[in-house]
């Protein structure tokens, strides 16, 4: 019976012992700036090239998601860039932990809110649109509708 008693105590004081290291754990090190890529619609753009300080060190993911290695806080430049969409590039202070949230417009968003303009009666803006959706790809259909454009331009003054 006093073996059985000891071997009881012994387990008891491994179990405490066991109970008391697992409390005093340290806590998970956060060492990662989080970065997330949506269009003006909302929706999450995948396949997203970025560059920190020039160097690349990623591309979002399906949900338009990136984390960035950060193990300090420092000034850089984050540049995101896709083919079809405009480039974002910015200075940031970034620290382990916090969230970096860009927008991006694709060529076809602009050109699409430039014809609404214009069928609004908007001309100035739909010029505006339809030059930035050309600086981001140049596409015969959107050159002709700039040249709608300018035509109604003409005509209004």
């Amino acid at each position: 019976m006093n073996k059985i008693k000891t071997v009881l105590e012994v387990l008891a004081v491994a179990l405490v012992s066991m109970l008391v290291s697992c409390a005093s754990s340290p806590e998970k090190k956060i060492d990662s700036v989080y970065l997330m890529v949506y269009d003006y619609d909302n929706s999450e753009v995948m396949n997203v090239s970025v560059y920190v300080d020039g160097e690349a060190v990623g591309e979002t993911d399906i949900y338009g998601r990136l984390m960035i290695p950060c193990d300090k806080q420092k000034e850089v430049i984050v540049r995101a860039e896709k083919k079809g969409y405009e480039t974002i590039e910015t200075k940031e202070a970034i620290k382990p932990g916090i969230l970096l949230y860009f927008k991006m417009g694709s060529g076809s968003y602009y050109a699409e809110k430039a014809e609404r303009f214009l069928d609004e009666k908007h001309p100035d803006d739909a010029l505006r649109l339809i030059n930035k959706a050309l600086e981001i790809e140049e596409r015969k259909d959107w050159t002709f509708l700039k040249e709608v454009i300018e035509r109604r331009i003409g005509n209004v003054e």
